[in-house]
C-alpha cells in the first residue's frame, strides 16, 4: 500500500531534495507545499500519512501547524517528521510538546530519512488497525445483545414447558447451549475493550496458597474434568493485585489446560516468588502447539485453528494479556509438539506503586 507524505518546506531546494530521496522507494508518493497556511488545506484534500514539517516558515510556523494538525481527530493518526537546520535540545522539545512524532535535522541522510519514513508508515498503519479492531469488537458486542437474550429466554421457556416432546428439548438445549456460549463470548469482547481504556485496578492482599487452593476446588467442581490438578507452591507468599481481573486470567489459562489434558494426565500448576518477581505456570500434557502459531497466540483475532488450544482460547489469551500488562507483568507460552504446553503468567513480587492503576 502506498504511503502518501506532505512536504512542507518554503526552501524549494529542501523540496526538490526530499522528493529526490522519496524517488528511490515506488512506495511512496507525495505533495508538497511552502507554506503553513496550505499545509492545513492539503491535510483535508491530499490526506497524508506523513508530514515532512519544517519549522521556520513565513506565517504560520511548523510548531503551530503541526499543533493544528494533532488537534483535527480527522488526522490523528497522521504522522508529524519536524525538520530543521539545528539540532538544539530546546527545539526538539517544542516540536515534541506541539505533537511532533520525531525530528530530523538537515542536511539529510537519505537511508536515514527513508528508514523513519518507512517505521512511521508501518505505526500509523497499525493504530489504525487496532482501532478499526476496537470498533468492530464494540459493534459486535452491542448488536448482539438484544437478539441474544431472546435466544436464551425463549430456550429456557421452552425447557420449562411441561409435556413437550423430547426431540422439542433437544432442540432447546442445544440452542441455549449455543446461546451461552455467543454470551461468553460477547462478555469477553466487552472486557477486552474495556480493558484497552482507562482501567483502574481494585487492588487487594492475598495468600496465595489460599486463593490456588480455592481456584482448584472451584474449577474441579465446574468442569467435571478426567484430569487432576497437581499443587507445587513451596511457600505460602502475599500478592497485591486486582484479584478479580487476575482471576479472569489465570482461570482462562487454567481451564483451557483441563480442557486438553489427556485422560488421566495431571495439570501441573507452580507458584513460586523471588525477590522480584512472583511466577504461575500451568503445564499440561496434550499434543502441543503449532510452532507458527505460538507468535500470535495472543492475537484476539488469530483464526489459525490450534490442535488443542481452539474455541474461544484467542480471546481468553488476549484478555489475559491485557490483564498482566495492567499489573506490569506478562504471560508466555512454551509448547513442544506432542509433549504438551507451559502457559506463565509473571508479575512483580511487590506493587509497582502505590497506586490502584
Amino acid at each position: 500500500m502506498t504511503t502518501k507524505v506532505l512536504i512542507v518546506d518554503d526552501e524549494p531546494y529542501n523540496v526538490t531534495l526530499i522528493e529526490e530521496i522519496l524517488e528511490y522507494d515506488c512506495n511512496f508518493q507525495y505533495m508538497s507545499t511552502t507554506n503553513g497556511t496550505d499545509a492545513l488545506y492539503l491535510m483535508n484534500s491530499y490526506n497524508p500519512d506523513i508530514v515532512i514539517l519544517d519549522i521556520m516558515m513565513p506565517g504560520i510556523n511548523g510548531y503551530e501547524v503541526c499543533r493544528k494538525i494533532k488537534s483535527d481527530k480527522k488526522h490523528k493518526f497522521a504522522k508529524i517528521l519536524m525538520v530543521s537546520g539545528k539540532a538544539m535540545v530546546e527545539e526538539r522539545l517544542e516540536g515534541y510538546d506541539a505533537g511532533a512524532d520525531d525530528y530530523i535535522t538537515k542536511p539529510f541522510v537519505d537511508d536515514e530519512l527513508l528508514a523513519k519514513l518507512k517505521v512511521f508508515s508501518k505505526l500509523k498503519k497499525t493504530e489504525e488497525l487496532d482501532e478499526l479492531k476496537t470498533a468492530i469488537l464494540h459493534l459486535f458486542s452491542h448488536e448482539t445483545k438484544t437478539p441474544l437474550n431472546g435466544i436464551l429466554l425463549g430456550s429456557q421457556l421452552i425447557l420449562d414447558t411441561p409435556a413437550v416432546p423430547e426431540k422439542i428439548t433437544g432442540y432447546a438445549k442445544l440452542i441455549k447451549i449455543s446461546g451461552e456460549r455467543i454470551h461468553d463470548l460477547v462478555r469477553k469482547i466487552l472486557l477486552l475493550s474495556s480493558l484497552r481504556t482507562n482501567v483502574i485496578l481494585d487492588k487487594s492482599s492475598q495468600s496465595v496458597r489460599k486463593y490456588l487452593k480455592h481456584v482448584i476446588d472451584v474449577t474441579k467442581a465446574k468442569q467435571q474434568a478426567s484430569s487432576d490438578i497437581a499443587l507445587q507452591c513451596p511457600e505460602d507468599f502475599t500478592l497485591t493485585l486486582d484479584w478479580k481481573l487476575f482471576n479472569e486470567a489465570f482461570c482462562a489459562v487454567l481451564e483451557n489446560g483441563l480442557r486438553f489434558s489427556p485422560d488421566g494426565q495431571p495439570l501441573l500448576l507452580t507458584a513460586a516468588i523471588d525477590a522480584s518477581w512472583a511466577t504461575f505456570s500451568i503445564t499440561d500434557l496434550g499434543i502441543g502447539i503449532d510452532p507458527e502459531s505460538i507468535d500470535r497466540i495472543f492475537d484476539e483475532f488469530h483464526s489459525h485453528h490450534i490442535d488443542n488450544h481452539t474455541r474461544g482460547t484467542a480471546l481468553s489469551l488476549a484478555i489475559s494479556q491485557e490483564i498482566m500488562k495492567l499489573h506490569h507483568g506478562k504471560i508466555s507460552v512454551q509448547s513442544t509438539p506432542g509433549q504438551g504446553t507451559t502457559f506463565t503468567l509473571t508479575l512483580p513480587a511487590k506493587p509497582a506503586d502505590t497506586s490502584n492503576s
